[in-house]
């Protein structure tokens, strides 16, 4: 596990789970707190963070049944995960953080700005998974248990391998992840997501959409996120459900962007 120069690796108890998240070095700046995808874990959007540790105080935690977070025999579920994100943001304190969230990370990223104690700065949303999720329906359940399966008896190395394939940078946190993650995550994709706009009818804050590239990810719907406007939104080209993955560069100089139009630091 590679932790940047000056970050700090911890443990802590919330809501009945054993979390362990990452911290930067810049405790007394405005607070980033970083959400991770499904069988992700936090080194996979370090890459992402790691620019913004001068200007922010940068969180990164493992989801529950992630990384080094502890896997609990249940609390796999949309909202039990928010309420883990809550409880850690209670810990350490954090007021009007900005939160950025893939796809699971991004589903509890966007609950926990809803609610009025949290009151964040601004909200980035890497593909939020409802529509995903709504596509894959139960049917591809059978499949990711295999693949679960099979990562657990292959090796790091040969993992590593495989990743190489679609980007070097990647690679070794994409195959220390899925050694990590735990077969009980399953219950996460049962359970679904709902859309954006019935967590929240509008933007909780000002709010940034990644979205994929509608050729790539053709299950799409700019009209299903808040089609009434309030959010700025960018499909990002070439880019699938993994958008930063895909296109770092051009993330980041949305982001950047979007925090300079709204007064952040960058």
């Amino acid at each position: 596990m590679q932790i940047p120069d000056g970050w700090a690796s911890r443990h802590v108890t919330l809501n009945n789970c054993r979390h362990h998240y990452v911290i930067g070095k810049q405790t007394d700046r405005p607070t980033l707190i970083v959400a991770h995808g499904f069988t992700d874990n936090w080194q996979c959007l370090a890459p992402l963070a790691a620019p913004f540790d001068d200007a922010y105080n940068v969180v990164l935690y493992d989801a529950r049944g992630h990384g080094l977070s502890e896997a609990t025999g249940g609390g796999y579920d949309a909202e039990t995960m928010a309420d883990d994100l809550a409880a850690l943001c209670g810990y350490l304190g954090v007021e009007h953080p900005v939160f950025y969230g893939h796809s699971l990370g991004a589903d509890s990223a966007l609950r926990v700005a809803c609610r009025s104690n949290v009151s964040p700065r601004a909200l980035v949303l890497e593909e939020h998974p409802a529509q995903l999720f709504t596509v894959l329906g139960d049917d591809h359940l059978q499949e990711k248990r295999q693949e679960l399966k099979a990562w657990g008896t292959a090796t790091h190395e040969e993992l590593r391998l495989a990743f190489e394939k679609r980007g070097e940078v990647f690679a070794d946190a994409l195959a220390t992840a899925r050694k990590q993650v735990r077969p009980s995550v399953i219950g996460v994709t049962r359970r679904g997501f709902r859309p954006i706009a019935d967590t929240a009818s509008s933007p909780p804050c000002p709010t940034l959409l990644l979205r994929p590239d509608p050729d790539v990810a053709p299950y799409t719907d700019a009209a299903r996120d808040w089609s009434g406007g309030g959010a700025v939104r960018h499909a990002v080209d070439g880019a699938g459900h993994t958008v930063f993955r895909d296109a770092p560069d051009t993330c980041r100089s949305f982001i950047e962007s979007f925090f300079e139009e709204n007064g952040l630091p960058t």
